[in-house]
């Protein structure tokens, strides 16, 4: 059941501030569900919410989304009979995650005029709506969270698959690398210790932390919010030096000066909640002067030219010369999403896609400028390990893929084998309406 109550965890939050002319308001119970009522009206504030917010682009099945709303009754039902709770810092960590999204890049003013009111009112107006998603969502995955596939059975999955079910897989790419960083002297970083220093001593002497963020900080994208990490971070949100520091200062403290991958910062803890927390740091890293690049490209341009001439193997200068954690692996560059090796094409950086396009296996780049992934320029040298074409996924080349199909099917039988027994001790009543003659996927529901 893969659109299980997607609308419904998506957007059934929304409490869109909708004019007299625009609103329908009917009190017709369409469905009870245990203790619980399902109204017409629930149906098409939601539905008008959904046309709303997707620009009039996205077109909901009426029939569909109260089915999925049952969905969500019979699971907040369970939910009871389980003893599942959530708290109030889960919720609210929730609702920040769904501002934050929902405002995008155009702003909190900018949603809160279309929704037709404040913030602090729509997080009023979506906290019990969120809560009953959490514990819906919890109850689900306690039915088929734990489930698991063995080989045989995704074997027997792919065989009983048609040719055509199995999905297009996008050419993938393998690369190594040698990665070639500006390496600062210890006078350099005293300096930046000192600077950074100087603003929190402005700080803590009453000068808006937010406003010396906006001035000094060289995180671009925070410092436009005042060095705001987002809205509520958890500590697998940050790099552990930073999450460390973070987590200990009570609200409204302005820590010493932290170093991490990224560089130097200085943090003041605004707010916690639970296991969150709100967040503004200030960043100072070394600046990549002209001298300091032509003198890493020379550096690379040596390396490469060495290479080049079989005075060094690829391998050999990874090691020796390489500046990033993936000299470890041999220069092999592993995908953080996959666990594997492999990266589509939108998932690289497009200076070495281009490289990466033009170059056969075994082929071995000049060095390109490149960033790290603290955002700081350096030069890097490529090898082209594999290249694996746009292709029919199959068992033999695409076992991971076949494998979480697979599982997901199995999940969805199981929870559909739930849901019918579920519903036959379920006290559900649906009313003579035109929801009554819905064409269900799930059968179970009329009586």
């Amino acid at each position: 059941m893969k659109k299980l109550l997607f609308l419904t965890l998506c957007l059934a939050a929304f409490s869109l501030k909708i004019s007299a002319q625009e609103r329908i308001v009917l009190d017709q119970v369409i469905a009870i569900v245990g203790d619980e009522m399902i109204k017409k009206s629930d149906i098409d504030n939601q539905m008008y919410q959904i046309r709303v917010l997707s620009g009039g682009k996205t077109q909901t099945d009426a029939c569909e989304l109260f089915e999925e709303m049952l969905i969500q009754k019979i699971l907040l039902h369970q939910a009871v009979l389980d003893s599942i709770t959530v708290s109030e810092s889960e919720v609210e960590g929730e609702i920040s995650r769904r501002v934050t999204m929902f405002s995008g890049d155009d702003g909190l003013a900018k949603f809160e005029a279309m929704y037709g009111k404040t913030e602090l009112e729509i997080r009023a107006d979506w906290k019990p709506l969120i809560r009953d998603q959490i514990v819906a969502q919890r109850a689900q995955n306690n039915i088929v969270g734990s489930i698991e596939i063995s080989p045989n059975e995704i074997k027997k999955f792919a065989a009983s698959l048609p040719v055509d079910s199995f999905p297009m897989v996008p050419a993938s790419y393998e690369f190594a690398e040698i990665v070639f960083k500006i390496k600062t002297g210890a006078d350099e970083d005293a300096a930046l210790r000192k600077k950074l220093e100087d603003i929190r001593q402005r700080a803590l002497k009453g000068e808006n932390f937010a406003k010396l963020a906006v001035l000094y900080s060289d995180d671009t994208e925070s410092a436009k919010q005042g060095g705001l990490l987002g809205d509520y971070v958890s500590r697998g949100d940050l790099v552990p030096e930073f999450s460390a520091v973070a987590f200990r200062l009570k609200e409204g403290e302005i820590s010493r000066v932290v170093k991490t991958n990224f560089g130097y910062h200085i943090i003041q803890l605004v707010e916690i909640k639970g296991e969150k927390i709100k967040a503004r740091h200030i960043l100072m890293r070394p600046k990549a002067t002209i001298a300091a690049m032509q003198e890493l490209m020379q550096r690379a341009d040596s390396v490469y030219h060495q290479i080049k001439v079989d005075s060094l193997t690829f391998e050999k200068a990874v090691q020796q010369f390489s500046d990033a954690k993936s000299k470890y692996n041999a220069g092999r560059v592993m995908n953080p999403y996959t666990g594997t090796a492999q990266f589509e094409a939108e998932m690289i950086e497009p200076t070495i896609l281009y490289s990466l396009r033009t170059m056969q296996v075994g082929d071995i780049s000049e060095p390109l400028l490149s960033y790290d992934e603290t955002g700081m320029q350096v030069y890097k040298i490529i090898k082209l390990l594999n290249v694996t074409p746009e292709h029919k996924a199959t068992l033999q080349t695409d076992y991971a893929l076949i494998k979480e199909m697979a599982l997901h099917n199995k999940r969805d039988e199981t929870f559909k084998q739930w849901l019918t027994k579920k519903q036959e001790r379920t006290f559900i009543k649906i009313p003579p309406s035109e929801f009554r003659n819905c064409e269900f996927k799930h059968k179970g529901w009329i009586k």
